[in-house]
């Protein structure tokens, strides 16, 4: 017979319909399907329970945490014994670091930030070195892991692992503490300090009593419903820039509607890394009809409608009909009613 675990399992290397079809044929593990649904987060009675439950099943599982660790020692010890590395070696950055990758891992790129020594790899310190930069790394990673599919990025050089992908991205550091990465589309060494906006991050979530992170994934978790218009580190950025000054938490949806209902002002502006300056917005003024910029202010404005009439439910005491539009807002993850 199945056993909870089994099930588990399955679900996280299947999509949830699949994993719900398989649950429905094993169903004798539980009393009845609806109780098996509750015990797995799908399905709550009041919307404070559905964003509690929602909130946990937007994270990565344990068991995916020691395969990324592992899969960034691994790799970044292979590029050492070809390649000089400064002392802070290899270091997952990005989503990963500030913990706001939200599920499915398979769905996500894990970013890996190798930083070179520079005195012993300074003649890739020019125009022509991100490419060189890449290349050598491609080659490195190809020699030793021949059966993963292993191609060359703007920045990074990708490796689609079973799993989820990762992206190994060479790196020099600033005595300022920032770090410089190859675009390879431009061919400069772009200034970064991704370390700097975890922390950030980290302060608000903080102050926010550990509630600006699952807000992340939340926001993100839209996002991806709605086919990713928004680049994550731009939505990640504008996140930060509305709920930096917060001194407290407020409820889940309050605060989303809020959110919400500034979004759209915010992808009509531009926007700016909080730590570079490095404007994030660009990609959106694609020059197509209507742009990317156009379409996600309409994703966004829809976004707004719907959590003010959710709130009005909720407000009302029919908590039903706001759990149903929160969750034909944020998707799959979000728990029914029941």
């Amino acid at each position: 017979m199945t056993t909870l675990h089994t099930l588990i399992e399955f679900e996280q290397k299947a999509p949830l319909g699949a994993f719900l079809l398989h649950l429905e044929r094993e169903c004798s593990l539980c009393t009845t399907l609806h109780t098996f649904y509750d015990k797995m987060g799908l399905m709550a009675t009041t919307v404070k329970e559905s964003f509690r439950q929602y909130a946990q099943n937007l994270n990565i599982t344990d068991k995916q945490e020691t395969k990324v660790s592992n899969c960034k020692n691994n790799v970044t010890d292979v590029i050492s014994k070809k390649l000089s590395l400064h002392s802070d070696g290899g270091r997952v950055i990005g989503s990963w670091d500030r913990d706001t990758m939200i599920r499915y891992l398979s769905e996500g790129d894990v970013d890996l930030m190798v930083v070179l020594h520079h005195g012993d790899n300074k003649d890739w310190d020019n125009n022509s070195g991100p490419d060189k930069a890449l290349d050598k790394f491609k080659s490195i990673l190809d020699d030793k892991y021949s059966d993963t599919t292993i191609r060359k990025d703007r920045n990074c050089v990708s490796m689609q692992l079973s799993e989820f992908t990762l992206d190994v991205v060479p790196a020099f550091k600033y005595d300022t503490g920032n770090y410089r990465i190859p675009d390879t589309y431009r061919g400069v060494w772009v200034s970064t300090n991704p370390i700097e906006f975890a922390k950030k991050i980290t302060a608000v979530n903080k102050t926010m009593d550990g509630c600006f992170v699952p807000l992340i994934k939340m926001v993100k978790g839209w996002n991806r419903e709605r086919g990713w218009p928004i680049r994550s580190f731009h939505l990640e950025t504008m996140i930060y820039e509305h709920y930096k000054n917060y001194e407290k938490a407020y409820t889940y949806d309050s605060t989303l509607k809020v959110f919400f209902n500034d979004l759209p002002g915010y992808l009509r502006s531009p926007c700016y890394d909080p730590v570079t300056s490095d404007r994030l917005d660009g990609y959106l003024d694609n020059g197509t009809n209507p742009t990317k910029r156009t379409e996600a202010i309409e994703k966004a404005e829809r976004a707004a409608s719907k959590t003010s009439e959710a709130m009005e439910y909720t407000e009302a005491g029919k908590e039903q009909k706001a759990i149903e539009i929160w969750e034909s807002l944020l998707g799959e993850f979000f728990p029914a009613y029941g």
